[in-house]
């Protein structure tokens, strides 16, 4: 799918080139392919089908939100991939990921959590997109929920 739309410049409505550096937040529309650095944020400003390409030179520190999230790259963030997020060797990402379809090919490699959407309606997922992140899924608050449910089994074992 990725070489479908790279080789076809008709569908892409915006690029960040090779060696170029961008810090901030990116507000796109369509499709946006990414081939040099980008320190921030990258959304999709409208409720129209979106993708992010995430070329293989490409080194990505940012939270995403987006239809399609297509990673060559690498990737450090938070995504929400609403309807799909594909991993293509030699692709490198790590983060907290929200979406519908999670797809690794042999050779790429995801470091983080994954919350999948299957089960939410359309309407619902429209609504993640245009919520934006916020901070209840923080790496803190994760990591302590992981170590009062330890605390609490431990508690349990020991009581006589």
């Amino acid at each position: 799918m990725i070489e479908r739309i790279i080789n076809n410049p008709e569908v892409i409505t915006g690029v960040l080139g090779p060696g170029s550096l961008f810090e901030g937040r990116i507000l796109f529309d369509g499709t946006l392919r990414i081939d040099g650095a980008v320190n921030g944020e990258i959304i999709c400003k409208s409720n129209q089908p979106s993708t992010v390409i995430i070329t293989e030179n490409a080194v990505v520190e940012a939270n995403i939100i987006a239809d399609v999230i297509l990673v060559s790259g690498m990737l450090s963030g938070n995504l929400k991939a609403i309807e799909k997020l594909e991993l293509i060797a030699p692709a490198r990402v790590e983060g907290l990921v929200y979406t519908s379809d999670l797809s690794i090919q042999d050779g790429a490699l995801f470091q983080g959590e994954c919350v999948m959407l299957r089960q939410f309606s359309a309407e619902d997922k429209r609504g993640m997109k245009r919520e934006g992140f916020y901070n209840i899924h923080h790496e803190h608050m994760l990591q302590s929920e992981r170590v009062s449910i330890w605390e609490e089994s431990s508690e349990e074992a020991t009581e006589p």
